[in-house]
């Protein structure tokens, strides 16, 4: 076999050609053990086969050439011969180059080597994407093409890939959620690995890596790795700002996600809320202090519950927010805190500890609450008659009451009056007395019959529960006053009768 190196006769850019279309040929077979390691035998041996036929085809036309440019130089063949002798080694060179190009398009060159999910100081949650080159063949596999390696040099063996674009997608819907959109790779030596960093938009703990190079597009769903060169539980709470009534209480949900590797147990901790104010952490419908993550567990939730005392005071001020933190810290963070008072730690402090941190927010809220009380709801009148009695309404809540109606409901034909019937304003503690006269109708008949009085108030522009007051009236009819007489007379008649008769019955 005469080799290409042993001959000059061939033209430069033709060697050239050939040099670079055999280059990525042999580099593009060395990765293709696995791809091949998939199809059936007869595909690997043909795609063998055709390749050497392709090689042999070229060294048949090469020393076709190489005879006819000696014979050209001799002047024993025409010019017109010493052109068709070249051009069919060029067209042997372009079918070797077109089946090296098609088994460059079978190969993927480039492997996702890491995904990592990592945070910042500032809080921002990142991904950094880790790429490799795998061009660099099976030993085994590439000695079954010794016979080309004369045309090139190890330097021309180099196997870079240019121009990788990698982007980051929701695995459901395939939306872009890493910045920026789509990242460059400018190149990527062969055995070499380069990385992309990732602004993610939406929290995830998997995504869809996409890489675009040479043509072509491969798409990977990967499961984020947690950096482990930190030891940090993140708190998160989508509810970073509640409101709550004095009495009640307030709860966050969080979510805490581990960013290590370690298997430590972490204490929770809450900074920056007045004493009267308690709380706890409740995982499911346990009350917990502490956590740890399973093996593979990278997320958990947990639930904060805060309860305001029923007063508010100087550190409790209605409409006043309470800003406090949520500390997840390490055994030897929790060591080093023990002992000091961090509730007046400035957020830069608290920073500076490393460690798990959520600021939230907490407004009390005043609560109204309106009683109604009277000294005697039942009451019995004589037909004609009236019923006027006195009620207290007293602010039995932690907010001013606002525009205070009383009304009545009555039986058909009674008459209610209340006097106020609009109390406009009445602050917490506080009571006014209200006038109530109830009026039957002349003709009403006797029995009994309840009237309702109903409250309503607003105390922040909000409608306050009330309970209503049932005054029950017992209507007697009216008695004759001359009856009255004439029968007072018969009784004193009867008994002054039987007092004559018997101090008669003593005399004898």
């Amino acid at each position: 076999m005469i080799h290409l190196t042993h001959h000059a006769s061939l033209t430069p850019p033709s060697r050239n050609l050939l040099t670079r279309g055999v280059m990525i040929a042999i580099l593009a077979l060395t990765t293709s053990l696995a791809a091949l390691g998939q199809e059936d035998g007869m595909t690997r041996a043909g795609i063998l086969l055709d390749l050497k036929k392709a090689r042999a085809d070229y060294e048949i036309a090469r020393q076709q050439f190489e005879n006819d440019t000696r014979l050209h130089d001799e002047k024993a063949i025409s010019a017109n011969e010493y052109t068709k002798s070249k051009n069919a080694l060029l067209s042997r060179e372009v079918d070797y180059q077109k089946l090296i190009l098609q088994l460059v398009a079978r190969q993927s060159r480039v492997i996702i080597e890491r995904a990592v999910k990592y945070q910042t100081a500032n809080g921002e949650r990142r991904v950094k994407i880790t790429l490799k080159n795998t061009l660099e063949g099976d030993a085994e596999y590439l000695s079954q093409f010794k016979e080309h390696f004369d045309i090139f040099t190890p330097e021309m063996r180099a196997g870079k890939v240019y121009n990788i674009f990698v982007s980051l997608s929701d695995v459901s819907d395939k939306t872009i959620i890493g910045s920026p959109y789509e990242c460059q790779v400018p190149s990527i030596d062969t055995g070499e690995e380069a990385s992309a960093d990732f602004e993610l938009l939406k929290d995830t703990e998997n995504l869809r890596v996409t890489l675009d190079y040479n043509g072509r597009t491969s798409e990977r769903n990967v499961y984020l790795k947690k950096d482990a060169s930190v030891n940090v539980i993140d708190i998160s709470s989508m509810q970073f700002s509640r409101e709550a009534d004095l009495g009640s209480s307030a709860t966050y949900g969080l979510t805490l996600e581990r960013f290590s590797t370690s298997d430590d147990v972490y204490r929770l901790m809450v900074v920056g809320l007045p004493r009267q104010v308690s709380h706890e952490f409740v995982d499911e419908a346990s009350k917990v202090s502490q956590i740890k993550f399973a093996q593979g567990e990278s997320a958990k939730k947990l639930s904060l519950r805060v309860y305001l005392p029923d007063r508010d005071d100087e550190q409790i001020q209605l409409d006043q927010p309470l800003a406090f933190h949520v500390l997840t810290l390490t055994g030897e963070q929790y060591t080093q805190v023990s002992g000091e008072d961090l509730s007046a730690a400035t957020p830069g402090q608290l920073a500076a500890l490393s460690c798990g941190n959520e600021m939230l927010e907490l407004v009390p809220r005043g609560k109204g609450k309106i009683e109604v009380r009277a000294t005697n709801l039942y009451h019995e009148i004589s037909s004609g008659d009236s019923v006027t009695m006195t009620i207290t309404a007293r602010n039995a809540g932690t907010r001013r009451l606002d525009n205070i109606k009383i009304t009545a409901d009555s039986p058909l034909n009674w008459t209610t009056v209340i006097t106020p019937d609009l109390i406009r304003t009445l602050d917490p503690g506080k009571e006014t007395t209200v006038r109530v006269a109830i009026l039957p109708p002349a003709d009403g008949g006797v029995g009994a019959q309840e009237v309702k009085i109903k409250t309503e108030a607003l105390a922040d522009n909000r409608k306050v529960d009330t309970e209503d007051k049932t005054i029950r009236v017992q209507v007697n009819a009216r008695s004759s006053v001359l009856g009255t007489v004439v029968l007072l007379l018969l009784i004193i008649g009867v008994v002054g009768g039987l007092v004559w008769f018997g101090v008669k019955l003593s005399r004898r």
